[in-house]
């Protein structure tokens, strides 16, 4: 083979052999037998010089597939260093092998003879003839890449296989870098998960998040990310990649002590870093941005797009925690630029892989969702009370209004800590695998607190959990989700107490996360009342600048003589008027001066309120006049009277679940441990007699099988007939209970 006037000479030769392609020295090495299902690699030798691999307007390589079906596949060719790693006084150290050289990956899901065009364009030079090269693909296991399923509610591989998800986050390792995950994935594997969500970030795997990495990427930080992908494809884990998170966005946000950071100290596109932009919006709006982002995404698809086990690329780990006026950017323009790129990124990557972002815990926006170029919406859930239910509604609601599927992209009982001490038994932790499972979303919802999980042995809850949902046949045929006769929500009125009745202290439960919207009203009738109050209840009093969430906090009861409200304001976000108003009369006001101007808990009021109560029925509300939060670290009734809910309304055992055809799985939950109810309770009261109704059912015979999901032991096997409606009774139990059921038709 020669150059003629430093054109390149096509060529055509079978591999695996070695083949020499353009000009003199220019040679195409296969690094591994091409099998379908598994990714294939080659590299490229004797390439001509640029001043920049890593950019496509100097040097532009692509690699052109033609399968055996005449699909045609255009895959990016991209700059590669490889590393040895060690532990070095317990940190994984990486250490250059070899040079840098050019690769290309393909995974061929099909076997048989394949053609390899490949083109080299570097500006002002004529472009090359393509070199053209054969290669065949021995048989191997059929993969597929993911897609969303006809249903618009799961996911499915390209043969039409469903895909179910079952797995947490998992974004980056500590100090012992890719050896963290060399624990994790195997330990997931074994206990049944197949997901995992990674993190590209400054402090791990982040390949253009740092000052000097402007389309020069860290090749470091790219080959962590090669170790963890064939790790988890090792491990038959589908990954997740959140490609940004929102602190490189931030540059003045008082939240994580200011440790959220990034856009300054390490953003490559801010301008004190020798970048573009002015400001973090500008990374949104500007075209040279965009242009230097879009180069960044073709490397992500040549170097990763060919892993059998990338589900989806996901934009950004919650960007609307840097929207005005908390942070820089404007909500319009991060939309404007989700489309832009989602388009880009579906025409330039040969797999079609899924396209999604995330937003903060709790948040809802339809901007977001109703674009076609996000192929599912994700939810975060933190503190969610009562998430058995709770989690199963949004994800039924989400999918209702946006019409694609919808996953449960993170959730913790607390968005600040794995926090053990607060759900020691993980019942909230179990409760919200199981909503995201049974509330019809793509999976599970998916664990923040990765290394909570691995070191406290929650492992266990997922195995009892695949190992039901295999057993019901869930990787087959289309659910939906069960429809139950439930009981409603508390009323807000009271009846009278009995006569006699003791008094009782009732510290109210409230719901911890910020943006959770609430009724902000509770009939407190008992102890399990108060305890039950955060399904209702905010820690945050929000203000008139947050007309979708503001709400103040009113409790309704019967008192005693003596009777006090008692509590304590942590935090403001802004000055505000603190008041308490006893049946709409005013008892107590109190001017809250932010002290830091910070929009933080820090306890910087930290001060303690009481509010002596008449006897009888009262609603005592506490509110406050002010644009922003206030924040409420305790509240606690002294001296209520028990009194039962209007109408002899009772908290019930609820459930929730999912059907296909006559099969359905269900998860029952005692209304004593709804999370946080109960949470802390050793022992909580055995329920007997409890009983569940599924309404528009089928006729006949149903086995139902009980089973533990703590320890996936059955508790009992009955044998129930039913009609239009099936009611099932629950065996004893304290905590939860699963139930298999199977409903054979009547005969003719």
């Amino acid at each position: 083979m020669k150059s003629v006037s430093g054109r390149i000479l096509p060529c055509l030769i079978l591999l695996p052999l070695a083949v020499p392609t353009l000009l003199h020295a220019l040679s195409l090495q296969p690094l591994t037998a091409p099998v379908q299902g598994q990714r294939a690699e080659w590299r490229l030798d004797g390439v001509p010089p640029a001043a920049n691999n890593f950019d496509p307007d100097l040097i532009r390589i692509d690699a052109v597939f033609t399968t055996p079906a005449q699909r045609v596949f255009t895959v990016p060719a991209f700059w590669y260093q490889d590393y040895n790693r060690a532990l070095v006084g317990g940190a994984e150290v990486l250490t250059p092998a070899g040079a840098p050289d050019w690769r290309i990956r393909f995974t061929p899901d099909e076997p048989g003879e394949y053609t390899l065009a490949l083109t080299i364009t570097r500006p002002g030079q004529p472009d090359p003839a393509p070199v053209a090269v054969r290669f065949t693909v021995a048989p191997g296991a059929a993969t597929g890449w993911v897609r969303r399923a006809a249903d618009h509610r799961s996911l499915e591989t390209a043969d039409g296989r469903p895909l179910r998800l079952i797995g947490a986050n998992v974004c980056w390792g500590g100090v012992r870098g890719t050896y963290d995950f060399d624990r994790w994935f195997p330990a997931m594997q074994a206990a049944g998960e197949n997901f995992a969500r990674l993190w590209f970030a400054p402090w791990s795997m982040g390949l253009e998040h740092k000052p000097g990495t402007l389309n020069r990427y860290d090749l470091a930080a790219a080959w962590q990310a090669d170790h963890v992908l064939r790790l988890a494809e090792e491990c038959g884990i589908n990954v997740l990649i959140a490609m940004d998170h929102h602190g490189m966005f931030m540059s003045n946000d008082p939240a994580w002590g200011g440790s959220n950071n990034f856009w300054t100290r390490s953003s490559p596109y801010a301008a004190e870093n020798g970048g573009p932009c002015a400001n973090p919006d500008e990374f949104f709006t500007r075209d040279a941005a965009r242009r230097l982002y879009e180069k960044r995404l073709r490397y992500l698809v040549g170097r990763y797009g060919s892993s059998p086990r990338l589900l989806a690329w996901q934009f950004f780990n919650e960007i609307d925690n840097s929207f005005r006026p908390r942070g820089a950017l404007v909500a319009a323009d991060v939309v404007a630029w989700h489309q832009a790129m989602g388009r880009w990124l579906r025409a330039n990557d040969p797999y079609h892989h899924l396209i999604t972002t995330s937003l903060t815990g709790a948040s809802d926006r339809p901007e977001f969702w109703t674009l076609p170029e996000l192929d599912f919406a994700v939810y975060h859930a933190y503190g969610e009370a009562d998430p058995a239910r709770r989690v199963a509604q949004i994800a039924e609601d989400f999918t209702h209004r946006y019409g694609k599927p919808v996953m449960i992209g993170e959730f913790g009982t607390d968005f600040r800590s794995w926090n053990l001490a607060a759900d020691p038994y993980l019942r909230g932790f179990r409760q919200n695998l199981w909503a995201g499972v049974l509330g019809g979303s793509v999976g599970t919802a998916m664990a923040w607190w990765w290394e909570g999980i691995h070191d406290d042995g929650a492992y266990p809850f997922y195995t009892v959990l695949r190992d039901v949902m295999a057993r019901a046949g869930w990787s087959e045929g289309a659910w939906t989700p069960v429809t139950f006769a439930e009981n409603g929500p508390a009323p807000l009125a009271l009846g009278e107490p009995a006569a006699g009745a003791e008094p009782f202290t009732a510290p109210i439960q409230l719901n911890q996360l910020r943006l959770n919207p609430v009724a902000g009203e509770a009939a407190i009738a008992s102890p399990l009342a108060a305890d039950r109050a955060a399904e209702r209840l905010s820690s945050y009093l929000h203000g008139s600048g947050n007309p979708r969430l503001q709400q103040h906090a009113r409790l309704t009861a019967w008192f005693a003589d003596r009777a006090r409200l008692v509590f304590r304001v942590d935090s403001v976000a802004a000055d505000a008027d603190l008041l308490v108003r006893l049946d709409d009369e005013e008892k107590l006001r109190v001017p809250l001066a932010s002290k830091d101007g910070l929009a933080v808990l820090n306890d910087e009021i930290n001060r303690e309120f009481t509010v002596d109560l008449p006897a009888g029925r009262h609603r005592v509300e506490i509110a406050h006049t002010g644009t922003d939060w206030v924040n409420l670290k305790s509240v606690r009734l002294e001296r209520v009277l028990p009194a039962p809910f209007a109408g002899g309304w009772q908290f019930a055992t609820e459930a929730i679940g999912l059907r296909h055809g006559g099969t359905a799985v269900l998860y029952v939950r005692s209304p004593y441990v709804a999370w946080p109810a109960g949470a802390l309770r050793y022992n909580p009261p055995i329920i007997q007699g409890a009983t569940v109704t599924l309404t528009a059912w089928s006729p006949g015979t149903s086995r139902v099988v009980w089973i533990d999901p703590k320890t996936g032991r059955e508790l009992a096997t009955v044998a129930t007939a039913g009609g239009d409606s099936l009611v099932l009774t629950v065996p004893d139990f304290a905590e939860d209970a699963v139930a298999i059921v199977k409903t054979q038709a009547p005969g003719p």
